[in-house]
């Protein structure tokens, strides 16, 4: 869906020529500068982007042990072909699989989240001998190619909250006879995306994972964790799936691990690997083991090592959900907070609009999804506890002038009586 936008709001800097098709209402035309959670426009004025982005700069803007191992980089060699490579991709292969705990597997490294999902679920595919994929109706997989086409018949999409023990936020534990319905004699292949990225923010319950992961690589399958939001310390681990007691066989990362670079990866097991050898699978294109990504992404490892930020992450998620909480005990417009380590979500009873607005009028990215009354948060794994505090303080003085239940209309009655104060 393409959203047009009121042009005469823009400054002289606005990009009629660029397509704008991503589904959210571009609000900003002229940010040109950054520095760990904060971005600058033009004119200098400050915003704190609580979504790094897209979910990408764990380590914050413009990081600068990031942009010097991408200037050396490119002062000596930033791409390669089919027939040569260069050290670093193995060396940072070595990382990506000592922190998936798969020492003895393999790595490949591509350009974004869609193509690791994809090229994992072309392993996948090559591989299982059976027809069916199964994953959740609310798991995303990106946009290209068969990880994006849930609804085909080669897939077997399970609604885990339409069920009688969905009794949580998180759904399904696996304990009733829908979970008994599902077709395991056909299913070669379980898809998993840990945390749910498309705004919602919700944790497939744990039980119910392993439950699935565990029958399916018993009868011989194979298990893809989608890592491309949850990956690289975003939950407070190293990945989404090491809040469950599973081992997937193929791992695809993108987003964090270069820091706002266009990188990922798709780690896969010691199994899958000595598959793949025996058999003939093949996949080429222009930009696969780039060293410029691969220097980014070891670097992005090795500064979250150094600094000890999946500790951080998990520290500082628990102290904002905390913080959260509390205001929801105060504030009665929101009905429920939910997360793990830094990814978060706010979800009100209504005006969610209005009070992404007025957060946006005070300096504060989140992120708004379309479809539902929820606000995603999704910070550097840098961010301070100043400005998380700064933000908490910005929401409350938000939500205590709307009046707690107030209607949508009394909010922008209120917001209008400022202005013309």
């Amino acid at each position: 869906m393409l959203l047009f936008i009121d042009q005469p709001k823009f400054s002289k800097y606005f990009m009629k020529n660029i397509i704008w098709s991503t589904g959210h209402m571009l609000r900003y035309n002229d940010i040109v500068d950054a520095d760990n959670c904060y971005v600058y426009d033009r004119n200098g004025q400050r915003m704190i982007d609580l979504e790094s982005g897209v979910w990408c700069t764990c380590l914050g803007h413009n990081n600068k042990r990031i942009n010097t191992v991408i200037t050396e980089q490119i002062n000596r060699i930033s791409h390669t072909g089919f027939c040569y490579c260069h050290p670093a991709v193995a060396e940072t292969a070595e990382k990506i699989l000592s922190i998936t705990n798969m020492p003895d597997g393999g790595c490949e490294f591509l350009s974004s989240g869609s193509e690791a999902v994809e090229y994992g679920m072309r392993i996948a595919r090559a591989l299982s001998r059976k027809p069916l994929a199964l994953s959740y109706t609310d798991a995303y997989f990106g946009t290209y190619g068969d990880a994006a086409l849930k609804d085909s018949r080669n897939w077997f999409v399970y609604d885990r909250f339409d069920c009688s023990c969905s009794k949580t936020g998180n759904g399904c534990s696996g304990d009733c006879s829908r979970f008994e319905e599902i077709p395991f004699e056909n299913i070669g292949i379980f898809i998993l995306e840990p945390g749910s990225s498309m705004g919602l923010v919700r944790f497939p319950e744990q039980s119910l994972v392993e439950k699935i992961a565990g029958i399916v690589q018993a009868n011989g399958g194979i298990v893809i964790s989608n890592e491309v939001t949850t990956g690289i310390g975003r939950t407070g681990k190293w990945f989404g799936y090491q809040h469950y007691n599973i081992q997937p066989d193929i791992i695809a990362m993108g987003k964090g691990l270069g820091n706002g670079y266009p990188v990922s990866a798709v780690a896969v097991s010691e199994r899958i690997m000595k598959e793949l050898a025996s058999g003939s699978f093949h996949y080429s294109q222009s930009h696969q083991n780039d060293p410029l990504g691969a220097v980014v992404a070891g670097e992005v490892i090795d500064i979250i090592q150094e600094s000890d930020l999946i500790w951080g992450a998990a520290f500082k998620g628990e102290y904002l959900l905390e913080c959260l909480r509390g205001l929801k005990e105060e504030m009665p417009l929101i009905s429920d907070v939910r997360g793990r380590g830094l990814m978060l979500a706010i979800e009100f009873k209504h005006s969610t609009d209005i009070i992404n607005s007025e957060l946006l009028k005070r300096g504060f990215i989140t992120g708004r999804r379309p479809n539902a009354e929820v606000l995603r948060l999704d910070p550097a794994l840098t961010i301070e506890k100043a400005t998380i505090d700064h933000f908490v303080t910005a929401l409350r003085e938000i939500l205590s002038g709307t009046g707690g239940e107030a209607s949508p209309q009394d909010i922008m009655y209120k917001q209008t009586d400022k202005i013309q104060a």
